[in-house]
């Protein structure tokens, strides 16, 4: 029955769902921290922000050839998903002993490259293993252990800096439940991957001017407006310490109320677009976040600060496992994996380039004015949208499935 789960199936998914809850635990604790860190080495908001770009820029540049030679070789997936989770793990275990902006900076591109494993080639599987009808449920379900995460990872870090007095220490202990993850994928996925793999059809090449008409620009636009979720989730702790005088140490939590949405949000869009469709829900994300992000600017610090910051990540998280759904239901299982890495590159690539540029325009006039030029680029990215919506979706059959 359509949107049902058998009890293997139902296994499969808490399983990924605590991975990807455990992957960003161990790659989420520098935001959090930030600001902590930004006083120990004496940063301005551009080297603040190098940080997070070393680490969004390996994060991109990496997946994209590895999920080529996943796809070109029939690997299995959930090994591979299991090593980035050991090398994530130790990298931001290392990250607490660096004894410098160098060390730190160097560890944080080693951890872009063990984290560039998880996103592309998780939903790849879980896109595979649930049926179509039922894939933007599966995929929404999937991003809630990451939402999970983005709640959990500023209080651990947080809790642990207060407790022990030292950020070194929220690194390290932030690393370890995803020693434990990679531990049960192998043990649990591995075996049911193999099936999948040589019951997989080989396909040709399926050429990029193709996956663009089936997907369409808004995935192009979606990607872009990571420019806009990747400078606010970098800067929103720094942006309520300097504007509003929110404790440094408790600041960091707001990144947790943006991406914490996502515990409803995304299963709801995911939900949503397998009943109206990808592109609809996409297009209504796009459009609501410019205006939350601007009112978030104008709004004093209280509730409705707080609540506007929720109902942004709300809009935001809807767009991800219906993006992730969309280039499923047009892309063949045996090239899944590169094209949706592909897009994951372009949203890290260009957020990750975005990021010192915030930051620099954050120096040159103060924060507020950088949300707002960041909510007006919103706002016209939606408008945009709207007028480039695409055309019809399609299937994977049509893709050459």
């Amino acid at each position: 029955m359509a949107g049902t789960y058998s009890r293997a199936e139902g296994s499969i998914l808490p399983l990924f769902a605590w991975a990807h809850f455990s992957h960003h635990l161990a790659v989420g604790g520098l935001l959090p921290l930030l600001p902590v860190v930004r006083d120990e080495f004496g940063l301005d908001y551009l080297l603040s922000g190098t940080l997070v770009s070393g680490f969004s820029l390996a994060y991109g540049f990496a997946q994209v050839p590895l999920a080529f030679l996943i796809d070109r070789y029939r690997l299995r997936k959930s090994l591979i998903i299991a090593l980035g989770l050991f090398g994530a793990a130790l990298a931001s275990i290392g990250v607490g002993f660096s004894a410098s902006y160098g060390q730190m900076l160097a560890l944080l591109v080693l951890m872009g490259i063990a984290g560039s494993t998880y996103h592309a080639l998780a939903s790849s599987f879980l896109s595979e293993y649930f049926p179509a009808d039922s894939r933007g449920r599966s995929l929404g379900l999937h991003v809630v252990g990451g939402s999970a995460s983005f709640i959990a990872t500023p209080a651990l870090a947080l809790g642990i800096l207060n407790l022990t007095g030292s950020w070194r220490a929220a690194f390290i202990g932030l690393g370890l439940p995803a020693l434990a993850a990679g531990l049960l994928l192998i043990w649990l996925a591995a075996g049911r991957e193999k099936v999948m793999v040589s019951s997989r059809p080989r396909v040709p090449s399926l050429p990029i001017l193709e996956v663009l008409r089936l997907i369409g620009l808004l995935a192009v636009i979606a990607a872009v407006m990571q420019v806009v979720t990747g400078g606010i989730n970098t800067f929103l702790p720094l942006y309520l310490v300097d504007r509003h005088g929110v404790p440094r140490e408790l600041a960091g939590i707001a990144v947790g109320l943006v991406a914490g949405a996502g515990i409803v949000g995304a299963p709801v869009g995911g939900a949503l677009s397998d009943r109206v469709g990808r592109k609809p829900v996409i297009l209504l994300s796009v459009l609501l976040s410019g205006p939350l992000l601007y009112l978030i600017t104008l709004a004093p610090h209280g509730a409705a600060l707080y609540l506007l910051i929720v109902l942004y990540g709300l809009a935001i998280s809807m767009r991800m496992p219906t993006m992730e759904s969309l280039i499923a239901d047009v892309v063949p299982a045996a090239r899944r994996a590169t094209v949706l890495s592909a897009y994951y590159f372009l949203a890290n690539e260009v957020s990750g380039v975005a990021t010192p540029l915030i930051g620099l325009l954050g120096d040159l006039t103060d924060l507020n004015t950088a949300f707002v030029v960041l909510a007006i680029f919103s706002i016209a990215a939606g408008g945009l949208a709207a007028l480039l919506r695409g055309g019809k979706e399609g299937t994977a059959s049509e893709a050459g499935a």
